[in-house]
């Protein structure tokens, strides 16, 4: 008997939102006891310090912002649209290629998994769908990628298994604010701790301005099987929910917003200014100022160009200070850096004239590399790739497997390339002083130029060397020094 359980508890929405939990009835912590622990570390933020004060509420923080939160502030502020954008948008600047491993077959230029694959990737888009998949997983705890096949032609449908052999007909990618709720495996299910069934919110689709064939209908259930969970980047306690990328540095981010917000509404008193009017004790204002008053509103405002000073000592403006965010601003973007790996310098743009230096680039591409290879590729790439084949919907790879491959994301400067020549060149010269003739002219230039050997030499052995060759020992103390002087 299949043992699912839902819950409508929530954490990261406490107070508005929508924010349901995954957990299994049997899976340890109830929903409640679960959802009164996460809910209980929220509210003790804030409270290390003496007294009463809590630093949260002090520093207008939000203790537990919810995914609309966290959506709002990506698409209105600078650095909030970085941290949860840009790690995906670069990661994706180059599609992935899919190889299989065996070769295809004799007059042929792919297996029949290479063509599915670039099939799917041609007509419906693949790695398009997978890149903003993988933006809105960012933005809460997950995100998912719908697969939409041939085998059902109303909503209803989507709560079935898929039909083996189904043909994908498009993709559909939304984010943690449009999952209003996910059924979770128990013990025995097959799927103990996975989701089992998703229902999805598509009031926003209803709100366009078009025509919906099943209008009214606000949400939809949807099967597991025609949906790829997508975690936010960083797991901790489950493989399921991540933790939202604007999350650790949320805090910095507001303080941002409302610096800037504070700055730019300072700047706008401070070029709004006033005048001050001495009147002359000796003047009468027979209308007790009223007259001079209206006068001053339509000079301030433009309507007069000439400002009428009869009985006033003087007149004098009342200027403002200049706005410098800068202070402020700098250590919160240090701190948004430091978390997320983001180098300021890109999180900035063009500072100072200058593009992010050529070091920040290697880091940050470092970084991205390494979440190709050990997030996008096994959470999203392979998960797509293997679920059509669970299906049927691709060919298996003919051979054991199949190979995912990125293009570097940066070319290498030609002083960088210069120098790997330079490196390649002294290895040749050491080999082959070990092993002369190995190579002819034309390899050894290949060699320095692409670092390519012969296939034939690439697994051969090197010959043995007669050690008592007064030859091989001249050039050995040559190469490496004399034993008798490292003694």
């Amino acid at each position: 008997m299949t043992d699912t359980s839902t819950t409508d508890e929530t954490d990261d929405s406490a107070g508005g939102g929508r924010e349901a939990e995954l957990v299994a009835q049997d899976d340890g912590l109830s929903a409640r006891q679960e959802f009164q622990m996460r809910f209980a570390l929220a509210q003790a933020l804030g409270e290390n310090i003496p007294g009463d004060e809590d630093y949260y509420e002090v520093f207008s923080w939000d203790k537990n912002p919810t995914v609309e939160d966290f959506f709002a502030l990506a698409l209105r502020n600078p650095y909030a649209y970085a941290v949860t954008f840009l790690p995906p948008s670069t990661t994706w600047r180059d599609p992935p290629q899919i190889d299989d491993r065996d070769e295809p077959p004799e007059g042929t230029d792919q297996t029949q998994f290479e063509s599915d694959v670039q099939e799917l990737v041609d007509d419906h888009q693949l790695w398009h769908y997978a890149k903003r998949a993988d933006k809105l997983a960012g933005i809460g705890k997950f995100g998912v990628l719908v697969l939409e096949f041939d085998d059902v032609d109303d909503p209803d449908g989507f709560s079935s298994p898929v039909e083996a052999g189904a043909e994908l007909t498009g993709l559909r990618p939304f984010s943690r604010a449009s999952v209003t709720d996910v059924a979770v495996g128990g013990p025995g299910s097959g799927r103990w701790g996975d989701p089992v069934e998703y229902t999805l919110d598509l009031s926003d689709e209803n709100e366009y301005e078009t025509v919906i064939q099943h209008q009214g209908d606000e949400t939809v259930d949807v099967h597991w099987q025609r949906v790829i969970h997508i975690p936010s980047d960083e797991l901790l306690d489950d493989e399921l929910r991540g933790i939202p990328r604007q999350k650790p540095v949320y805090n910095n981010l507001v303080d941002i917003e409302k610096t800037l917000g504070a700055a730019g509404q300072l700047v706008y008193r401070a070029a709004a200014w006033g005048i001050h009017i001495n009147i002359s004790e000796d003047f009468n204002l027979e209308d007790d100022g009223d007259e001079l008053r209206e006068h001053l509103q339509r000079w301030q405002h433009g309507l007069e160009n000439v400002l009428r000073t009869h009985g006033a000592d003087d007149v004098k403006s009342l200027g403002g200070e200049d706005i410098d965010p800068q202070p402020v601003i700098d250590p919160n973007i240090e701190a948004v850096s430091a978390q997320t790996g983001l180098p300021q310098s890109v999180l900035k743009g063009n500072e100072t004239g200058e593009r992010a230096t050529t070091q920040d680039l290697k880091e940050w591409y470092g970084k991205i590399a390494e979440r190709r290879n050990e997030f996008v590729e096994p959470q999203i790439v392979r998960a797509t790739i293997d679920r059509l084949q669970d299906i049927g919907t691709i060919a298996e790879p003919r051979g054991e497997g199949y190979e995912v491959d990125w293009q570097p994301l940066a070319e290498m400067s030609e002083s960088d390339q210069a120098e790997i020549r330079k490196t390649r060149a002294e290895v040749l010269e050491t080999w082959l002083q070990v092993a002369p003739g190995v190579l002819t002219p034309k390899q050894q230039l290949e060699f320095i130029e692409d670092g390519d050997l012969p296939s034939e030499l690439e697994d051969a052995d090197l010959p043995e060397l007669d050690e008592a060759d007064p030859e091989v020992a001249a050039q050995f103390e040559s190469a490496f020094g004399s034993a008798e002087a490292d003694d």
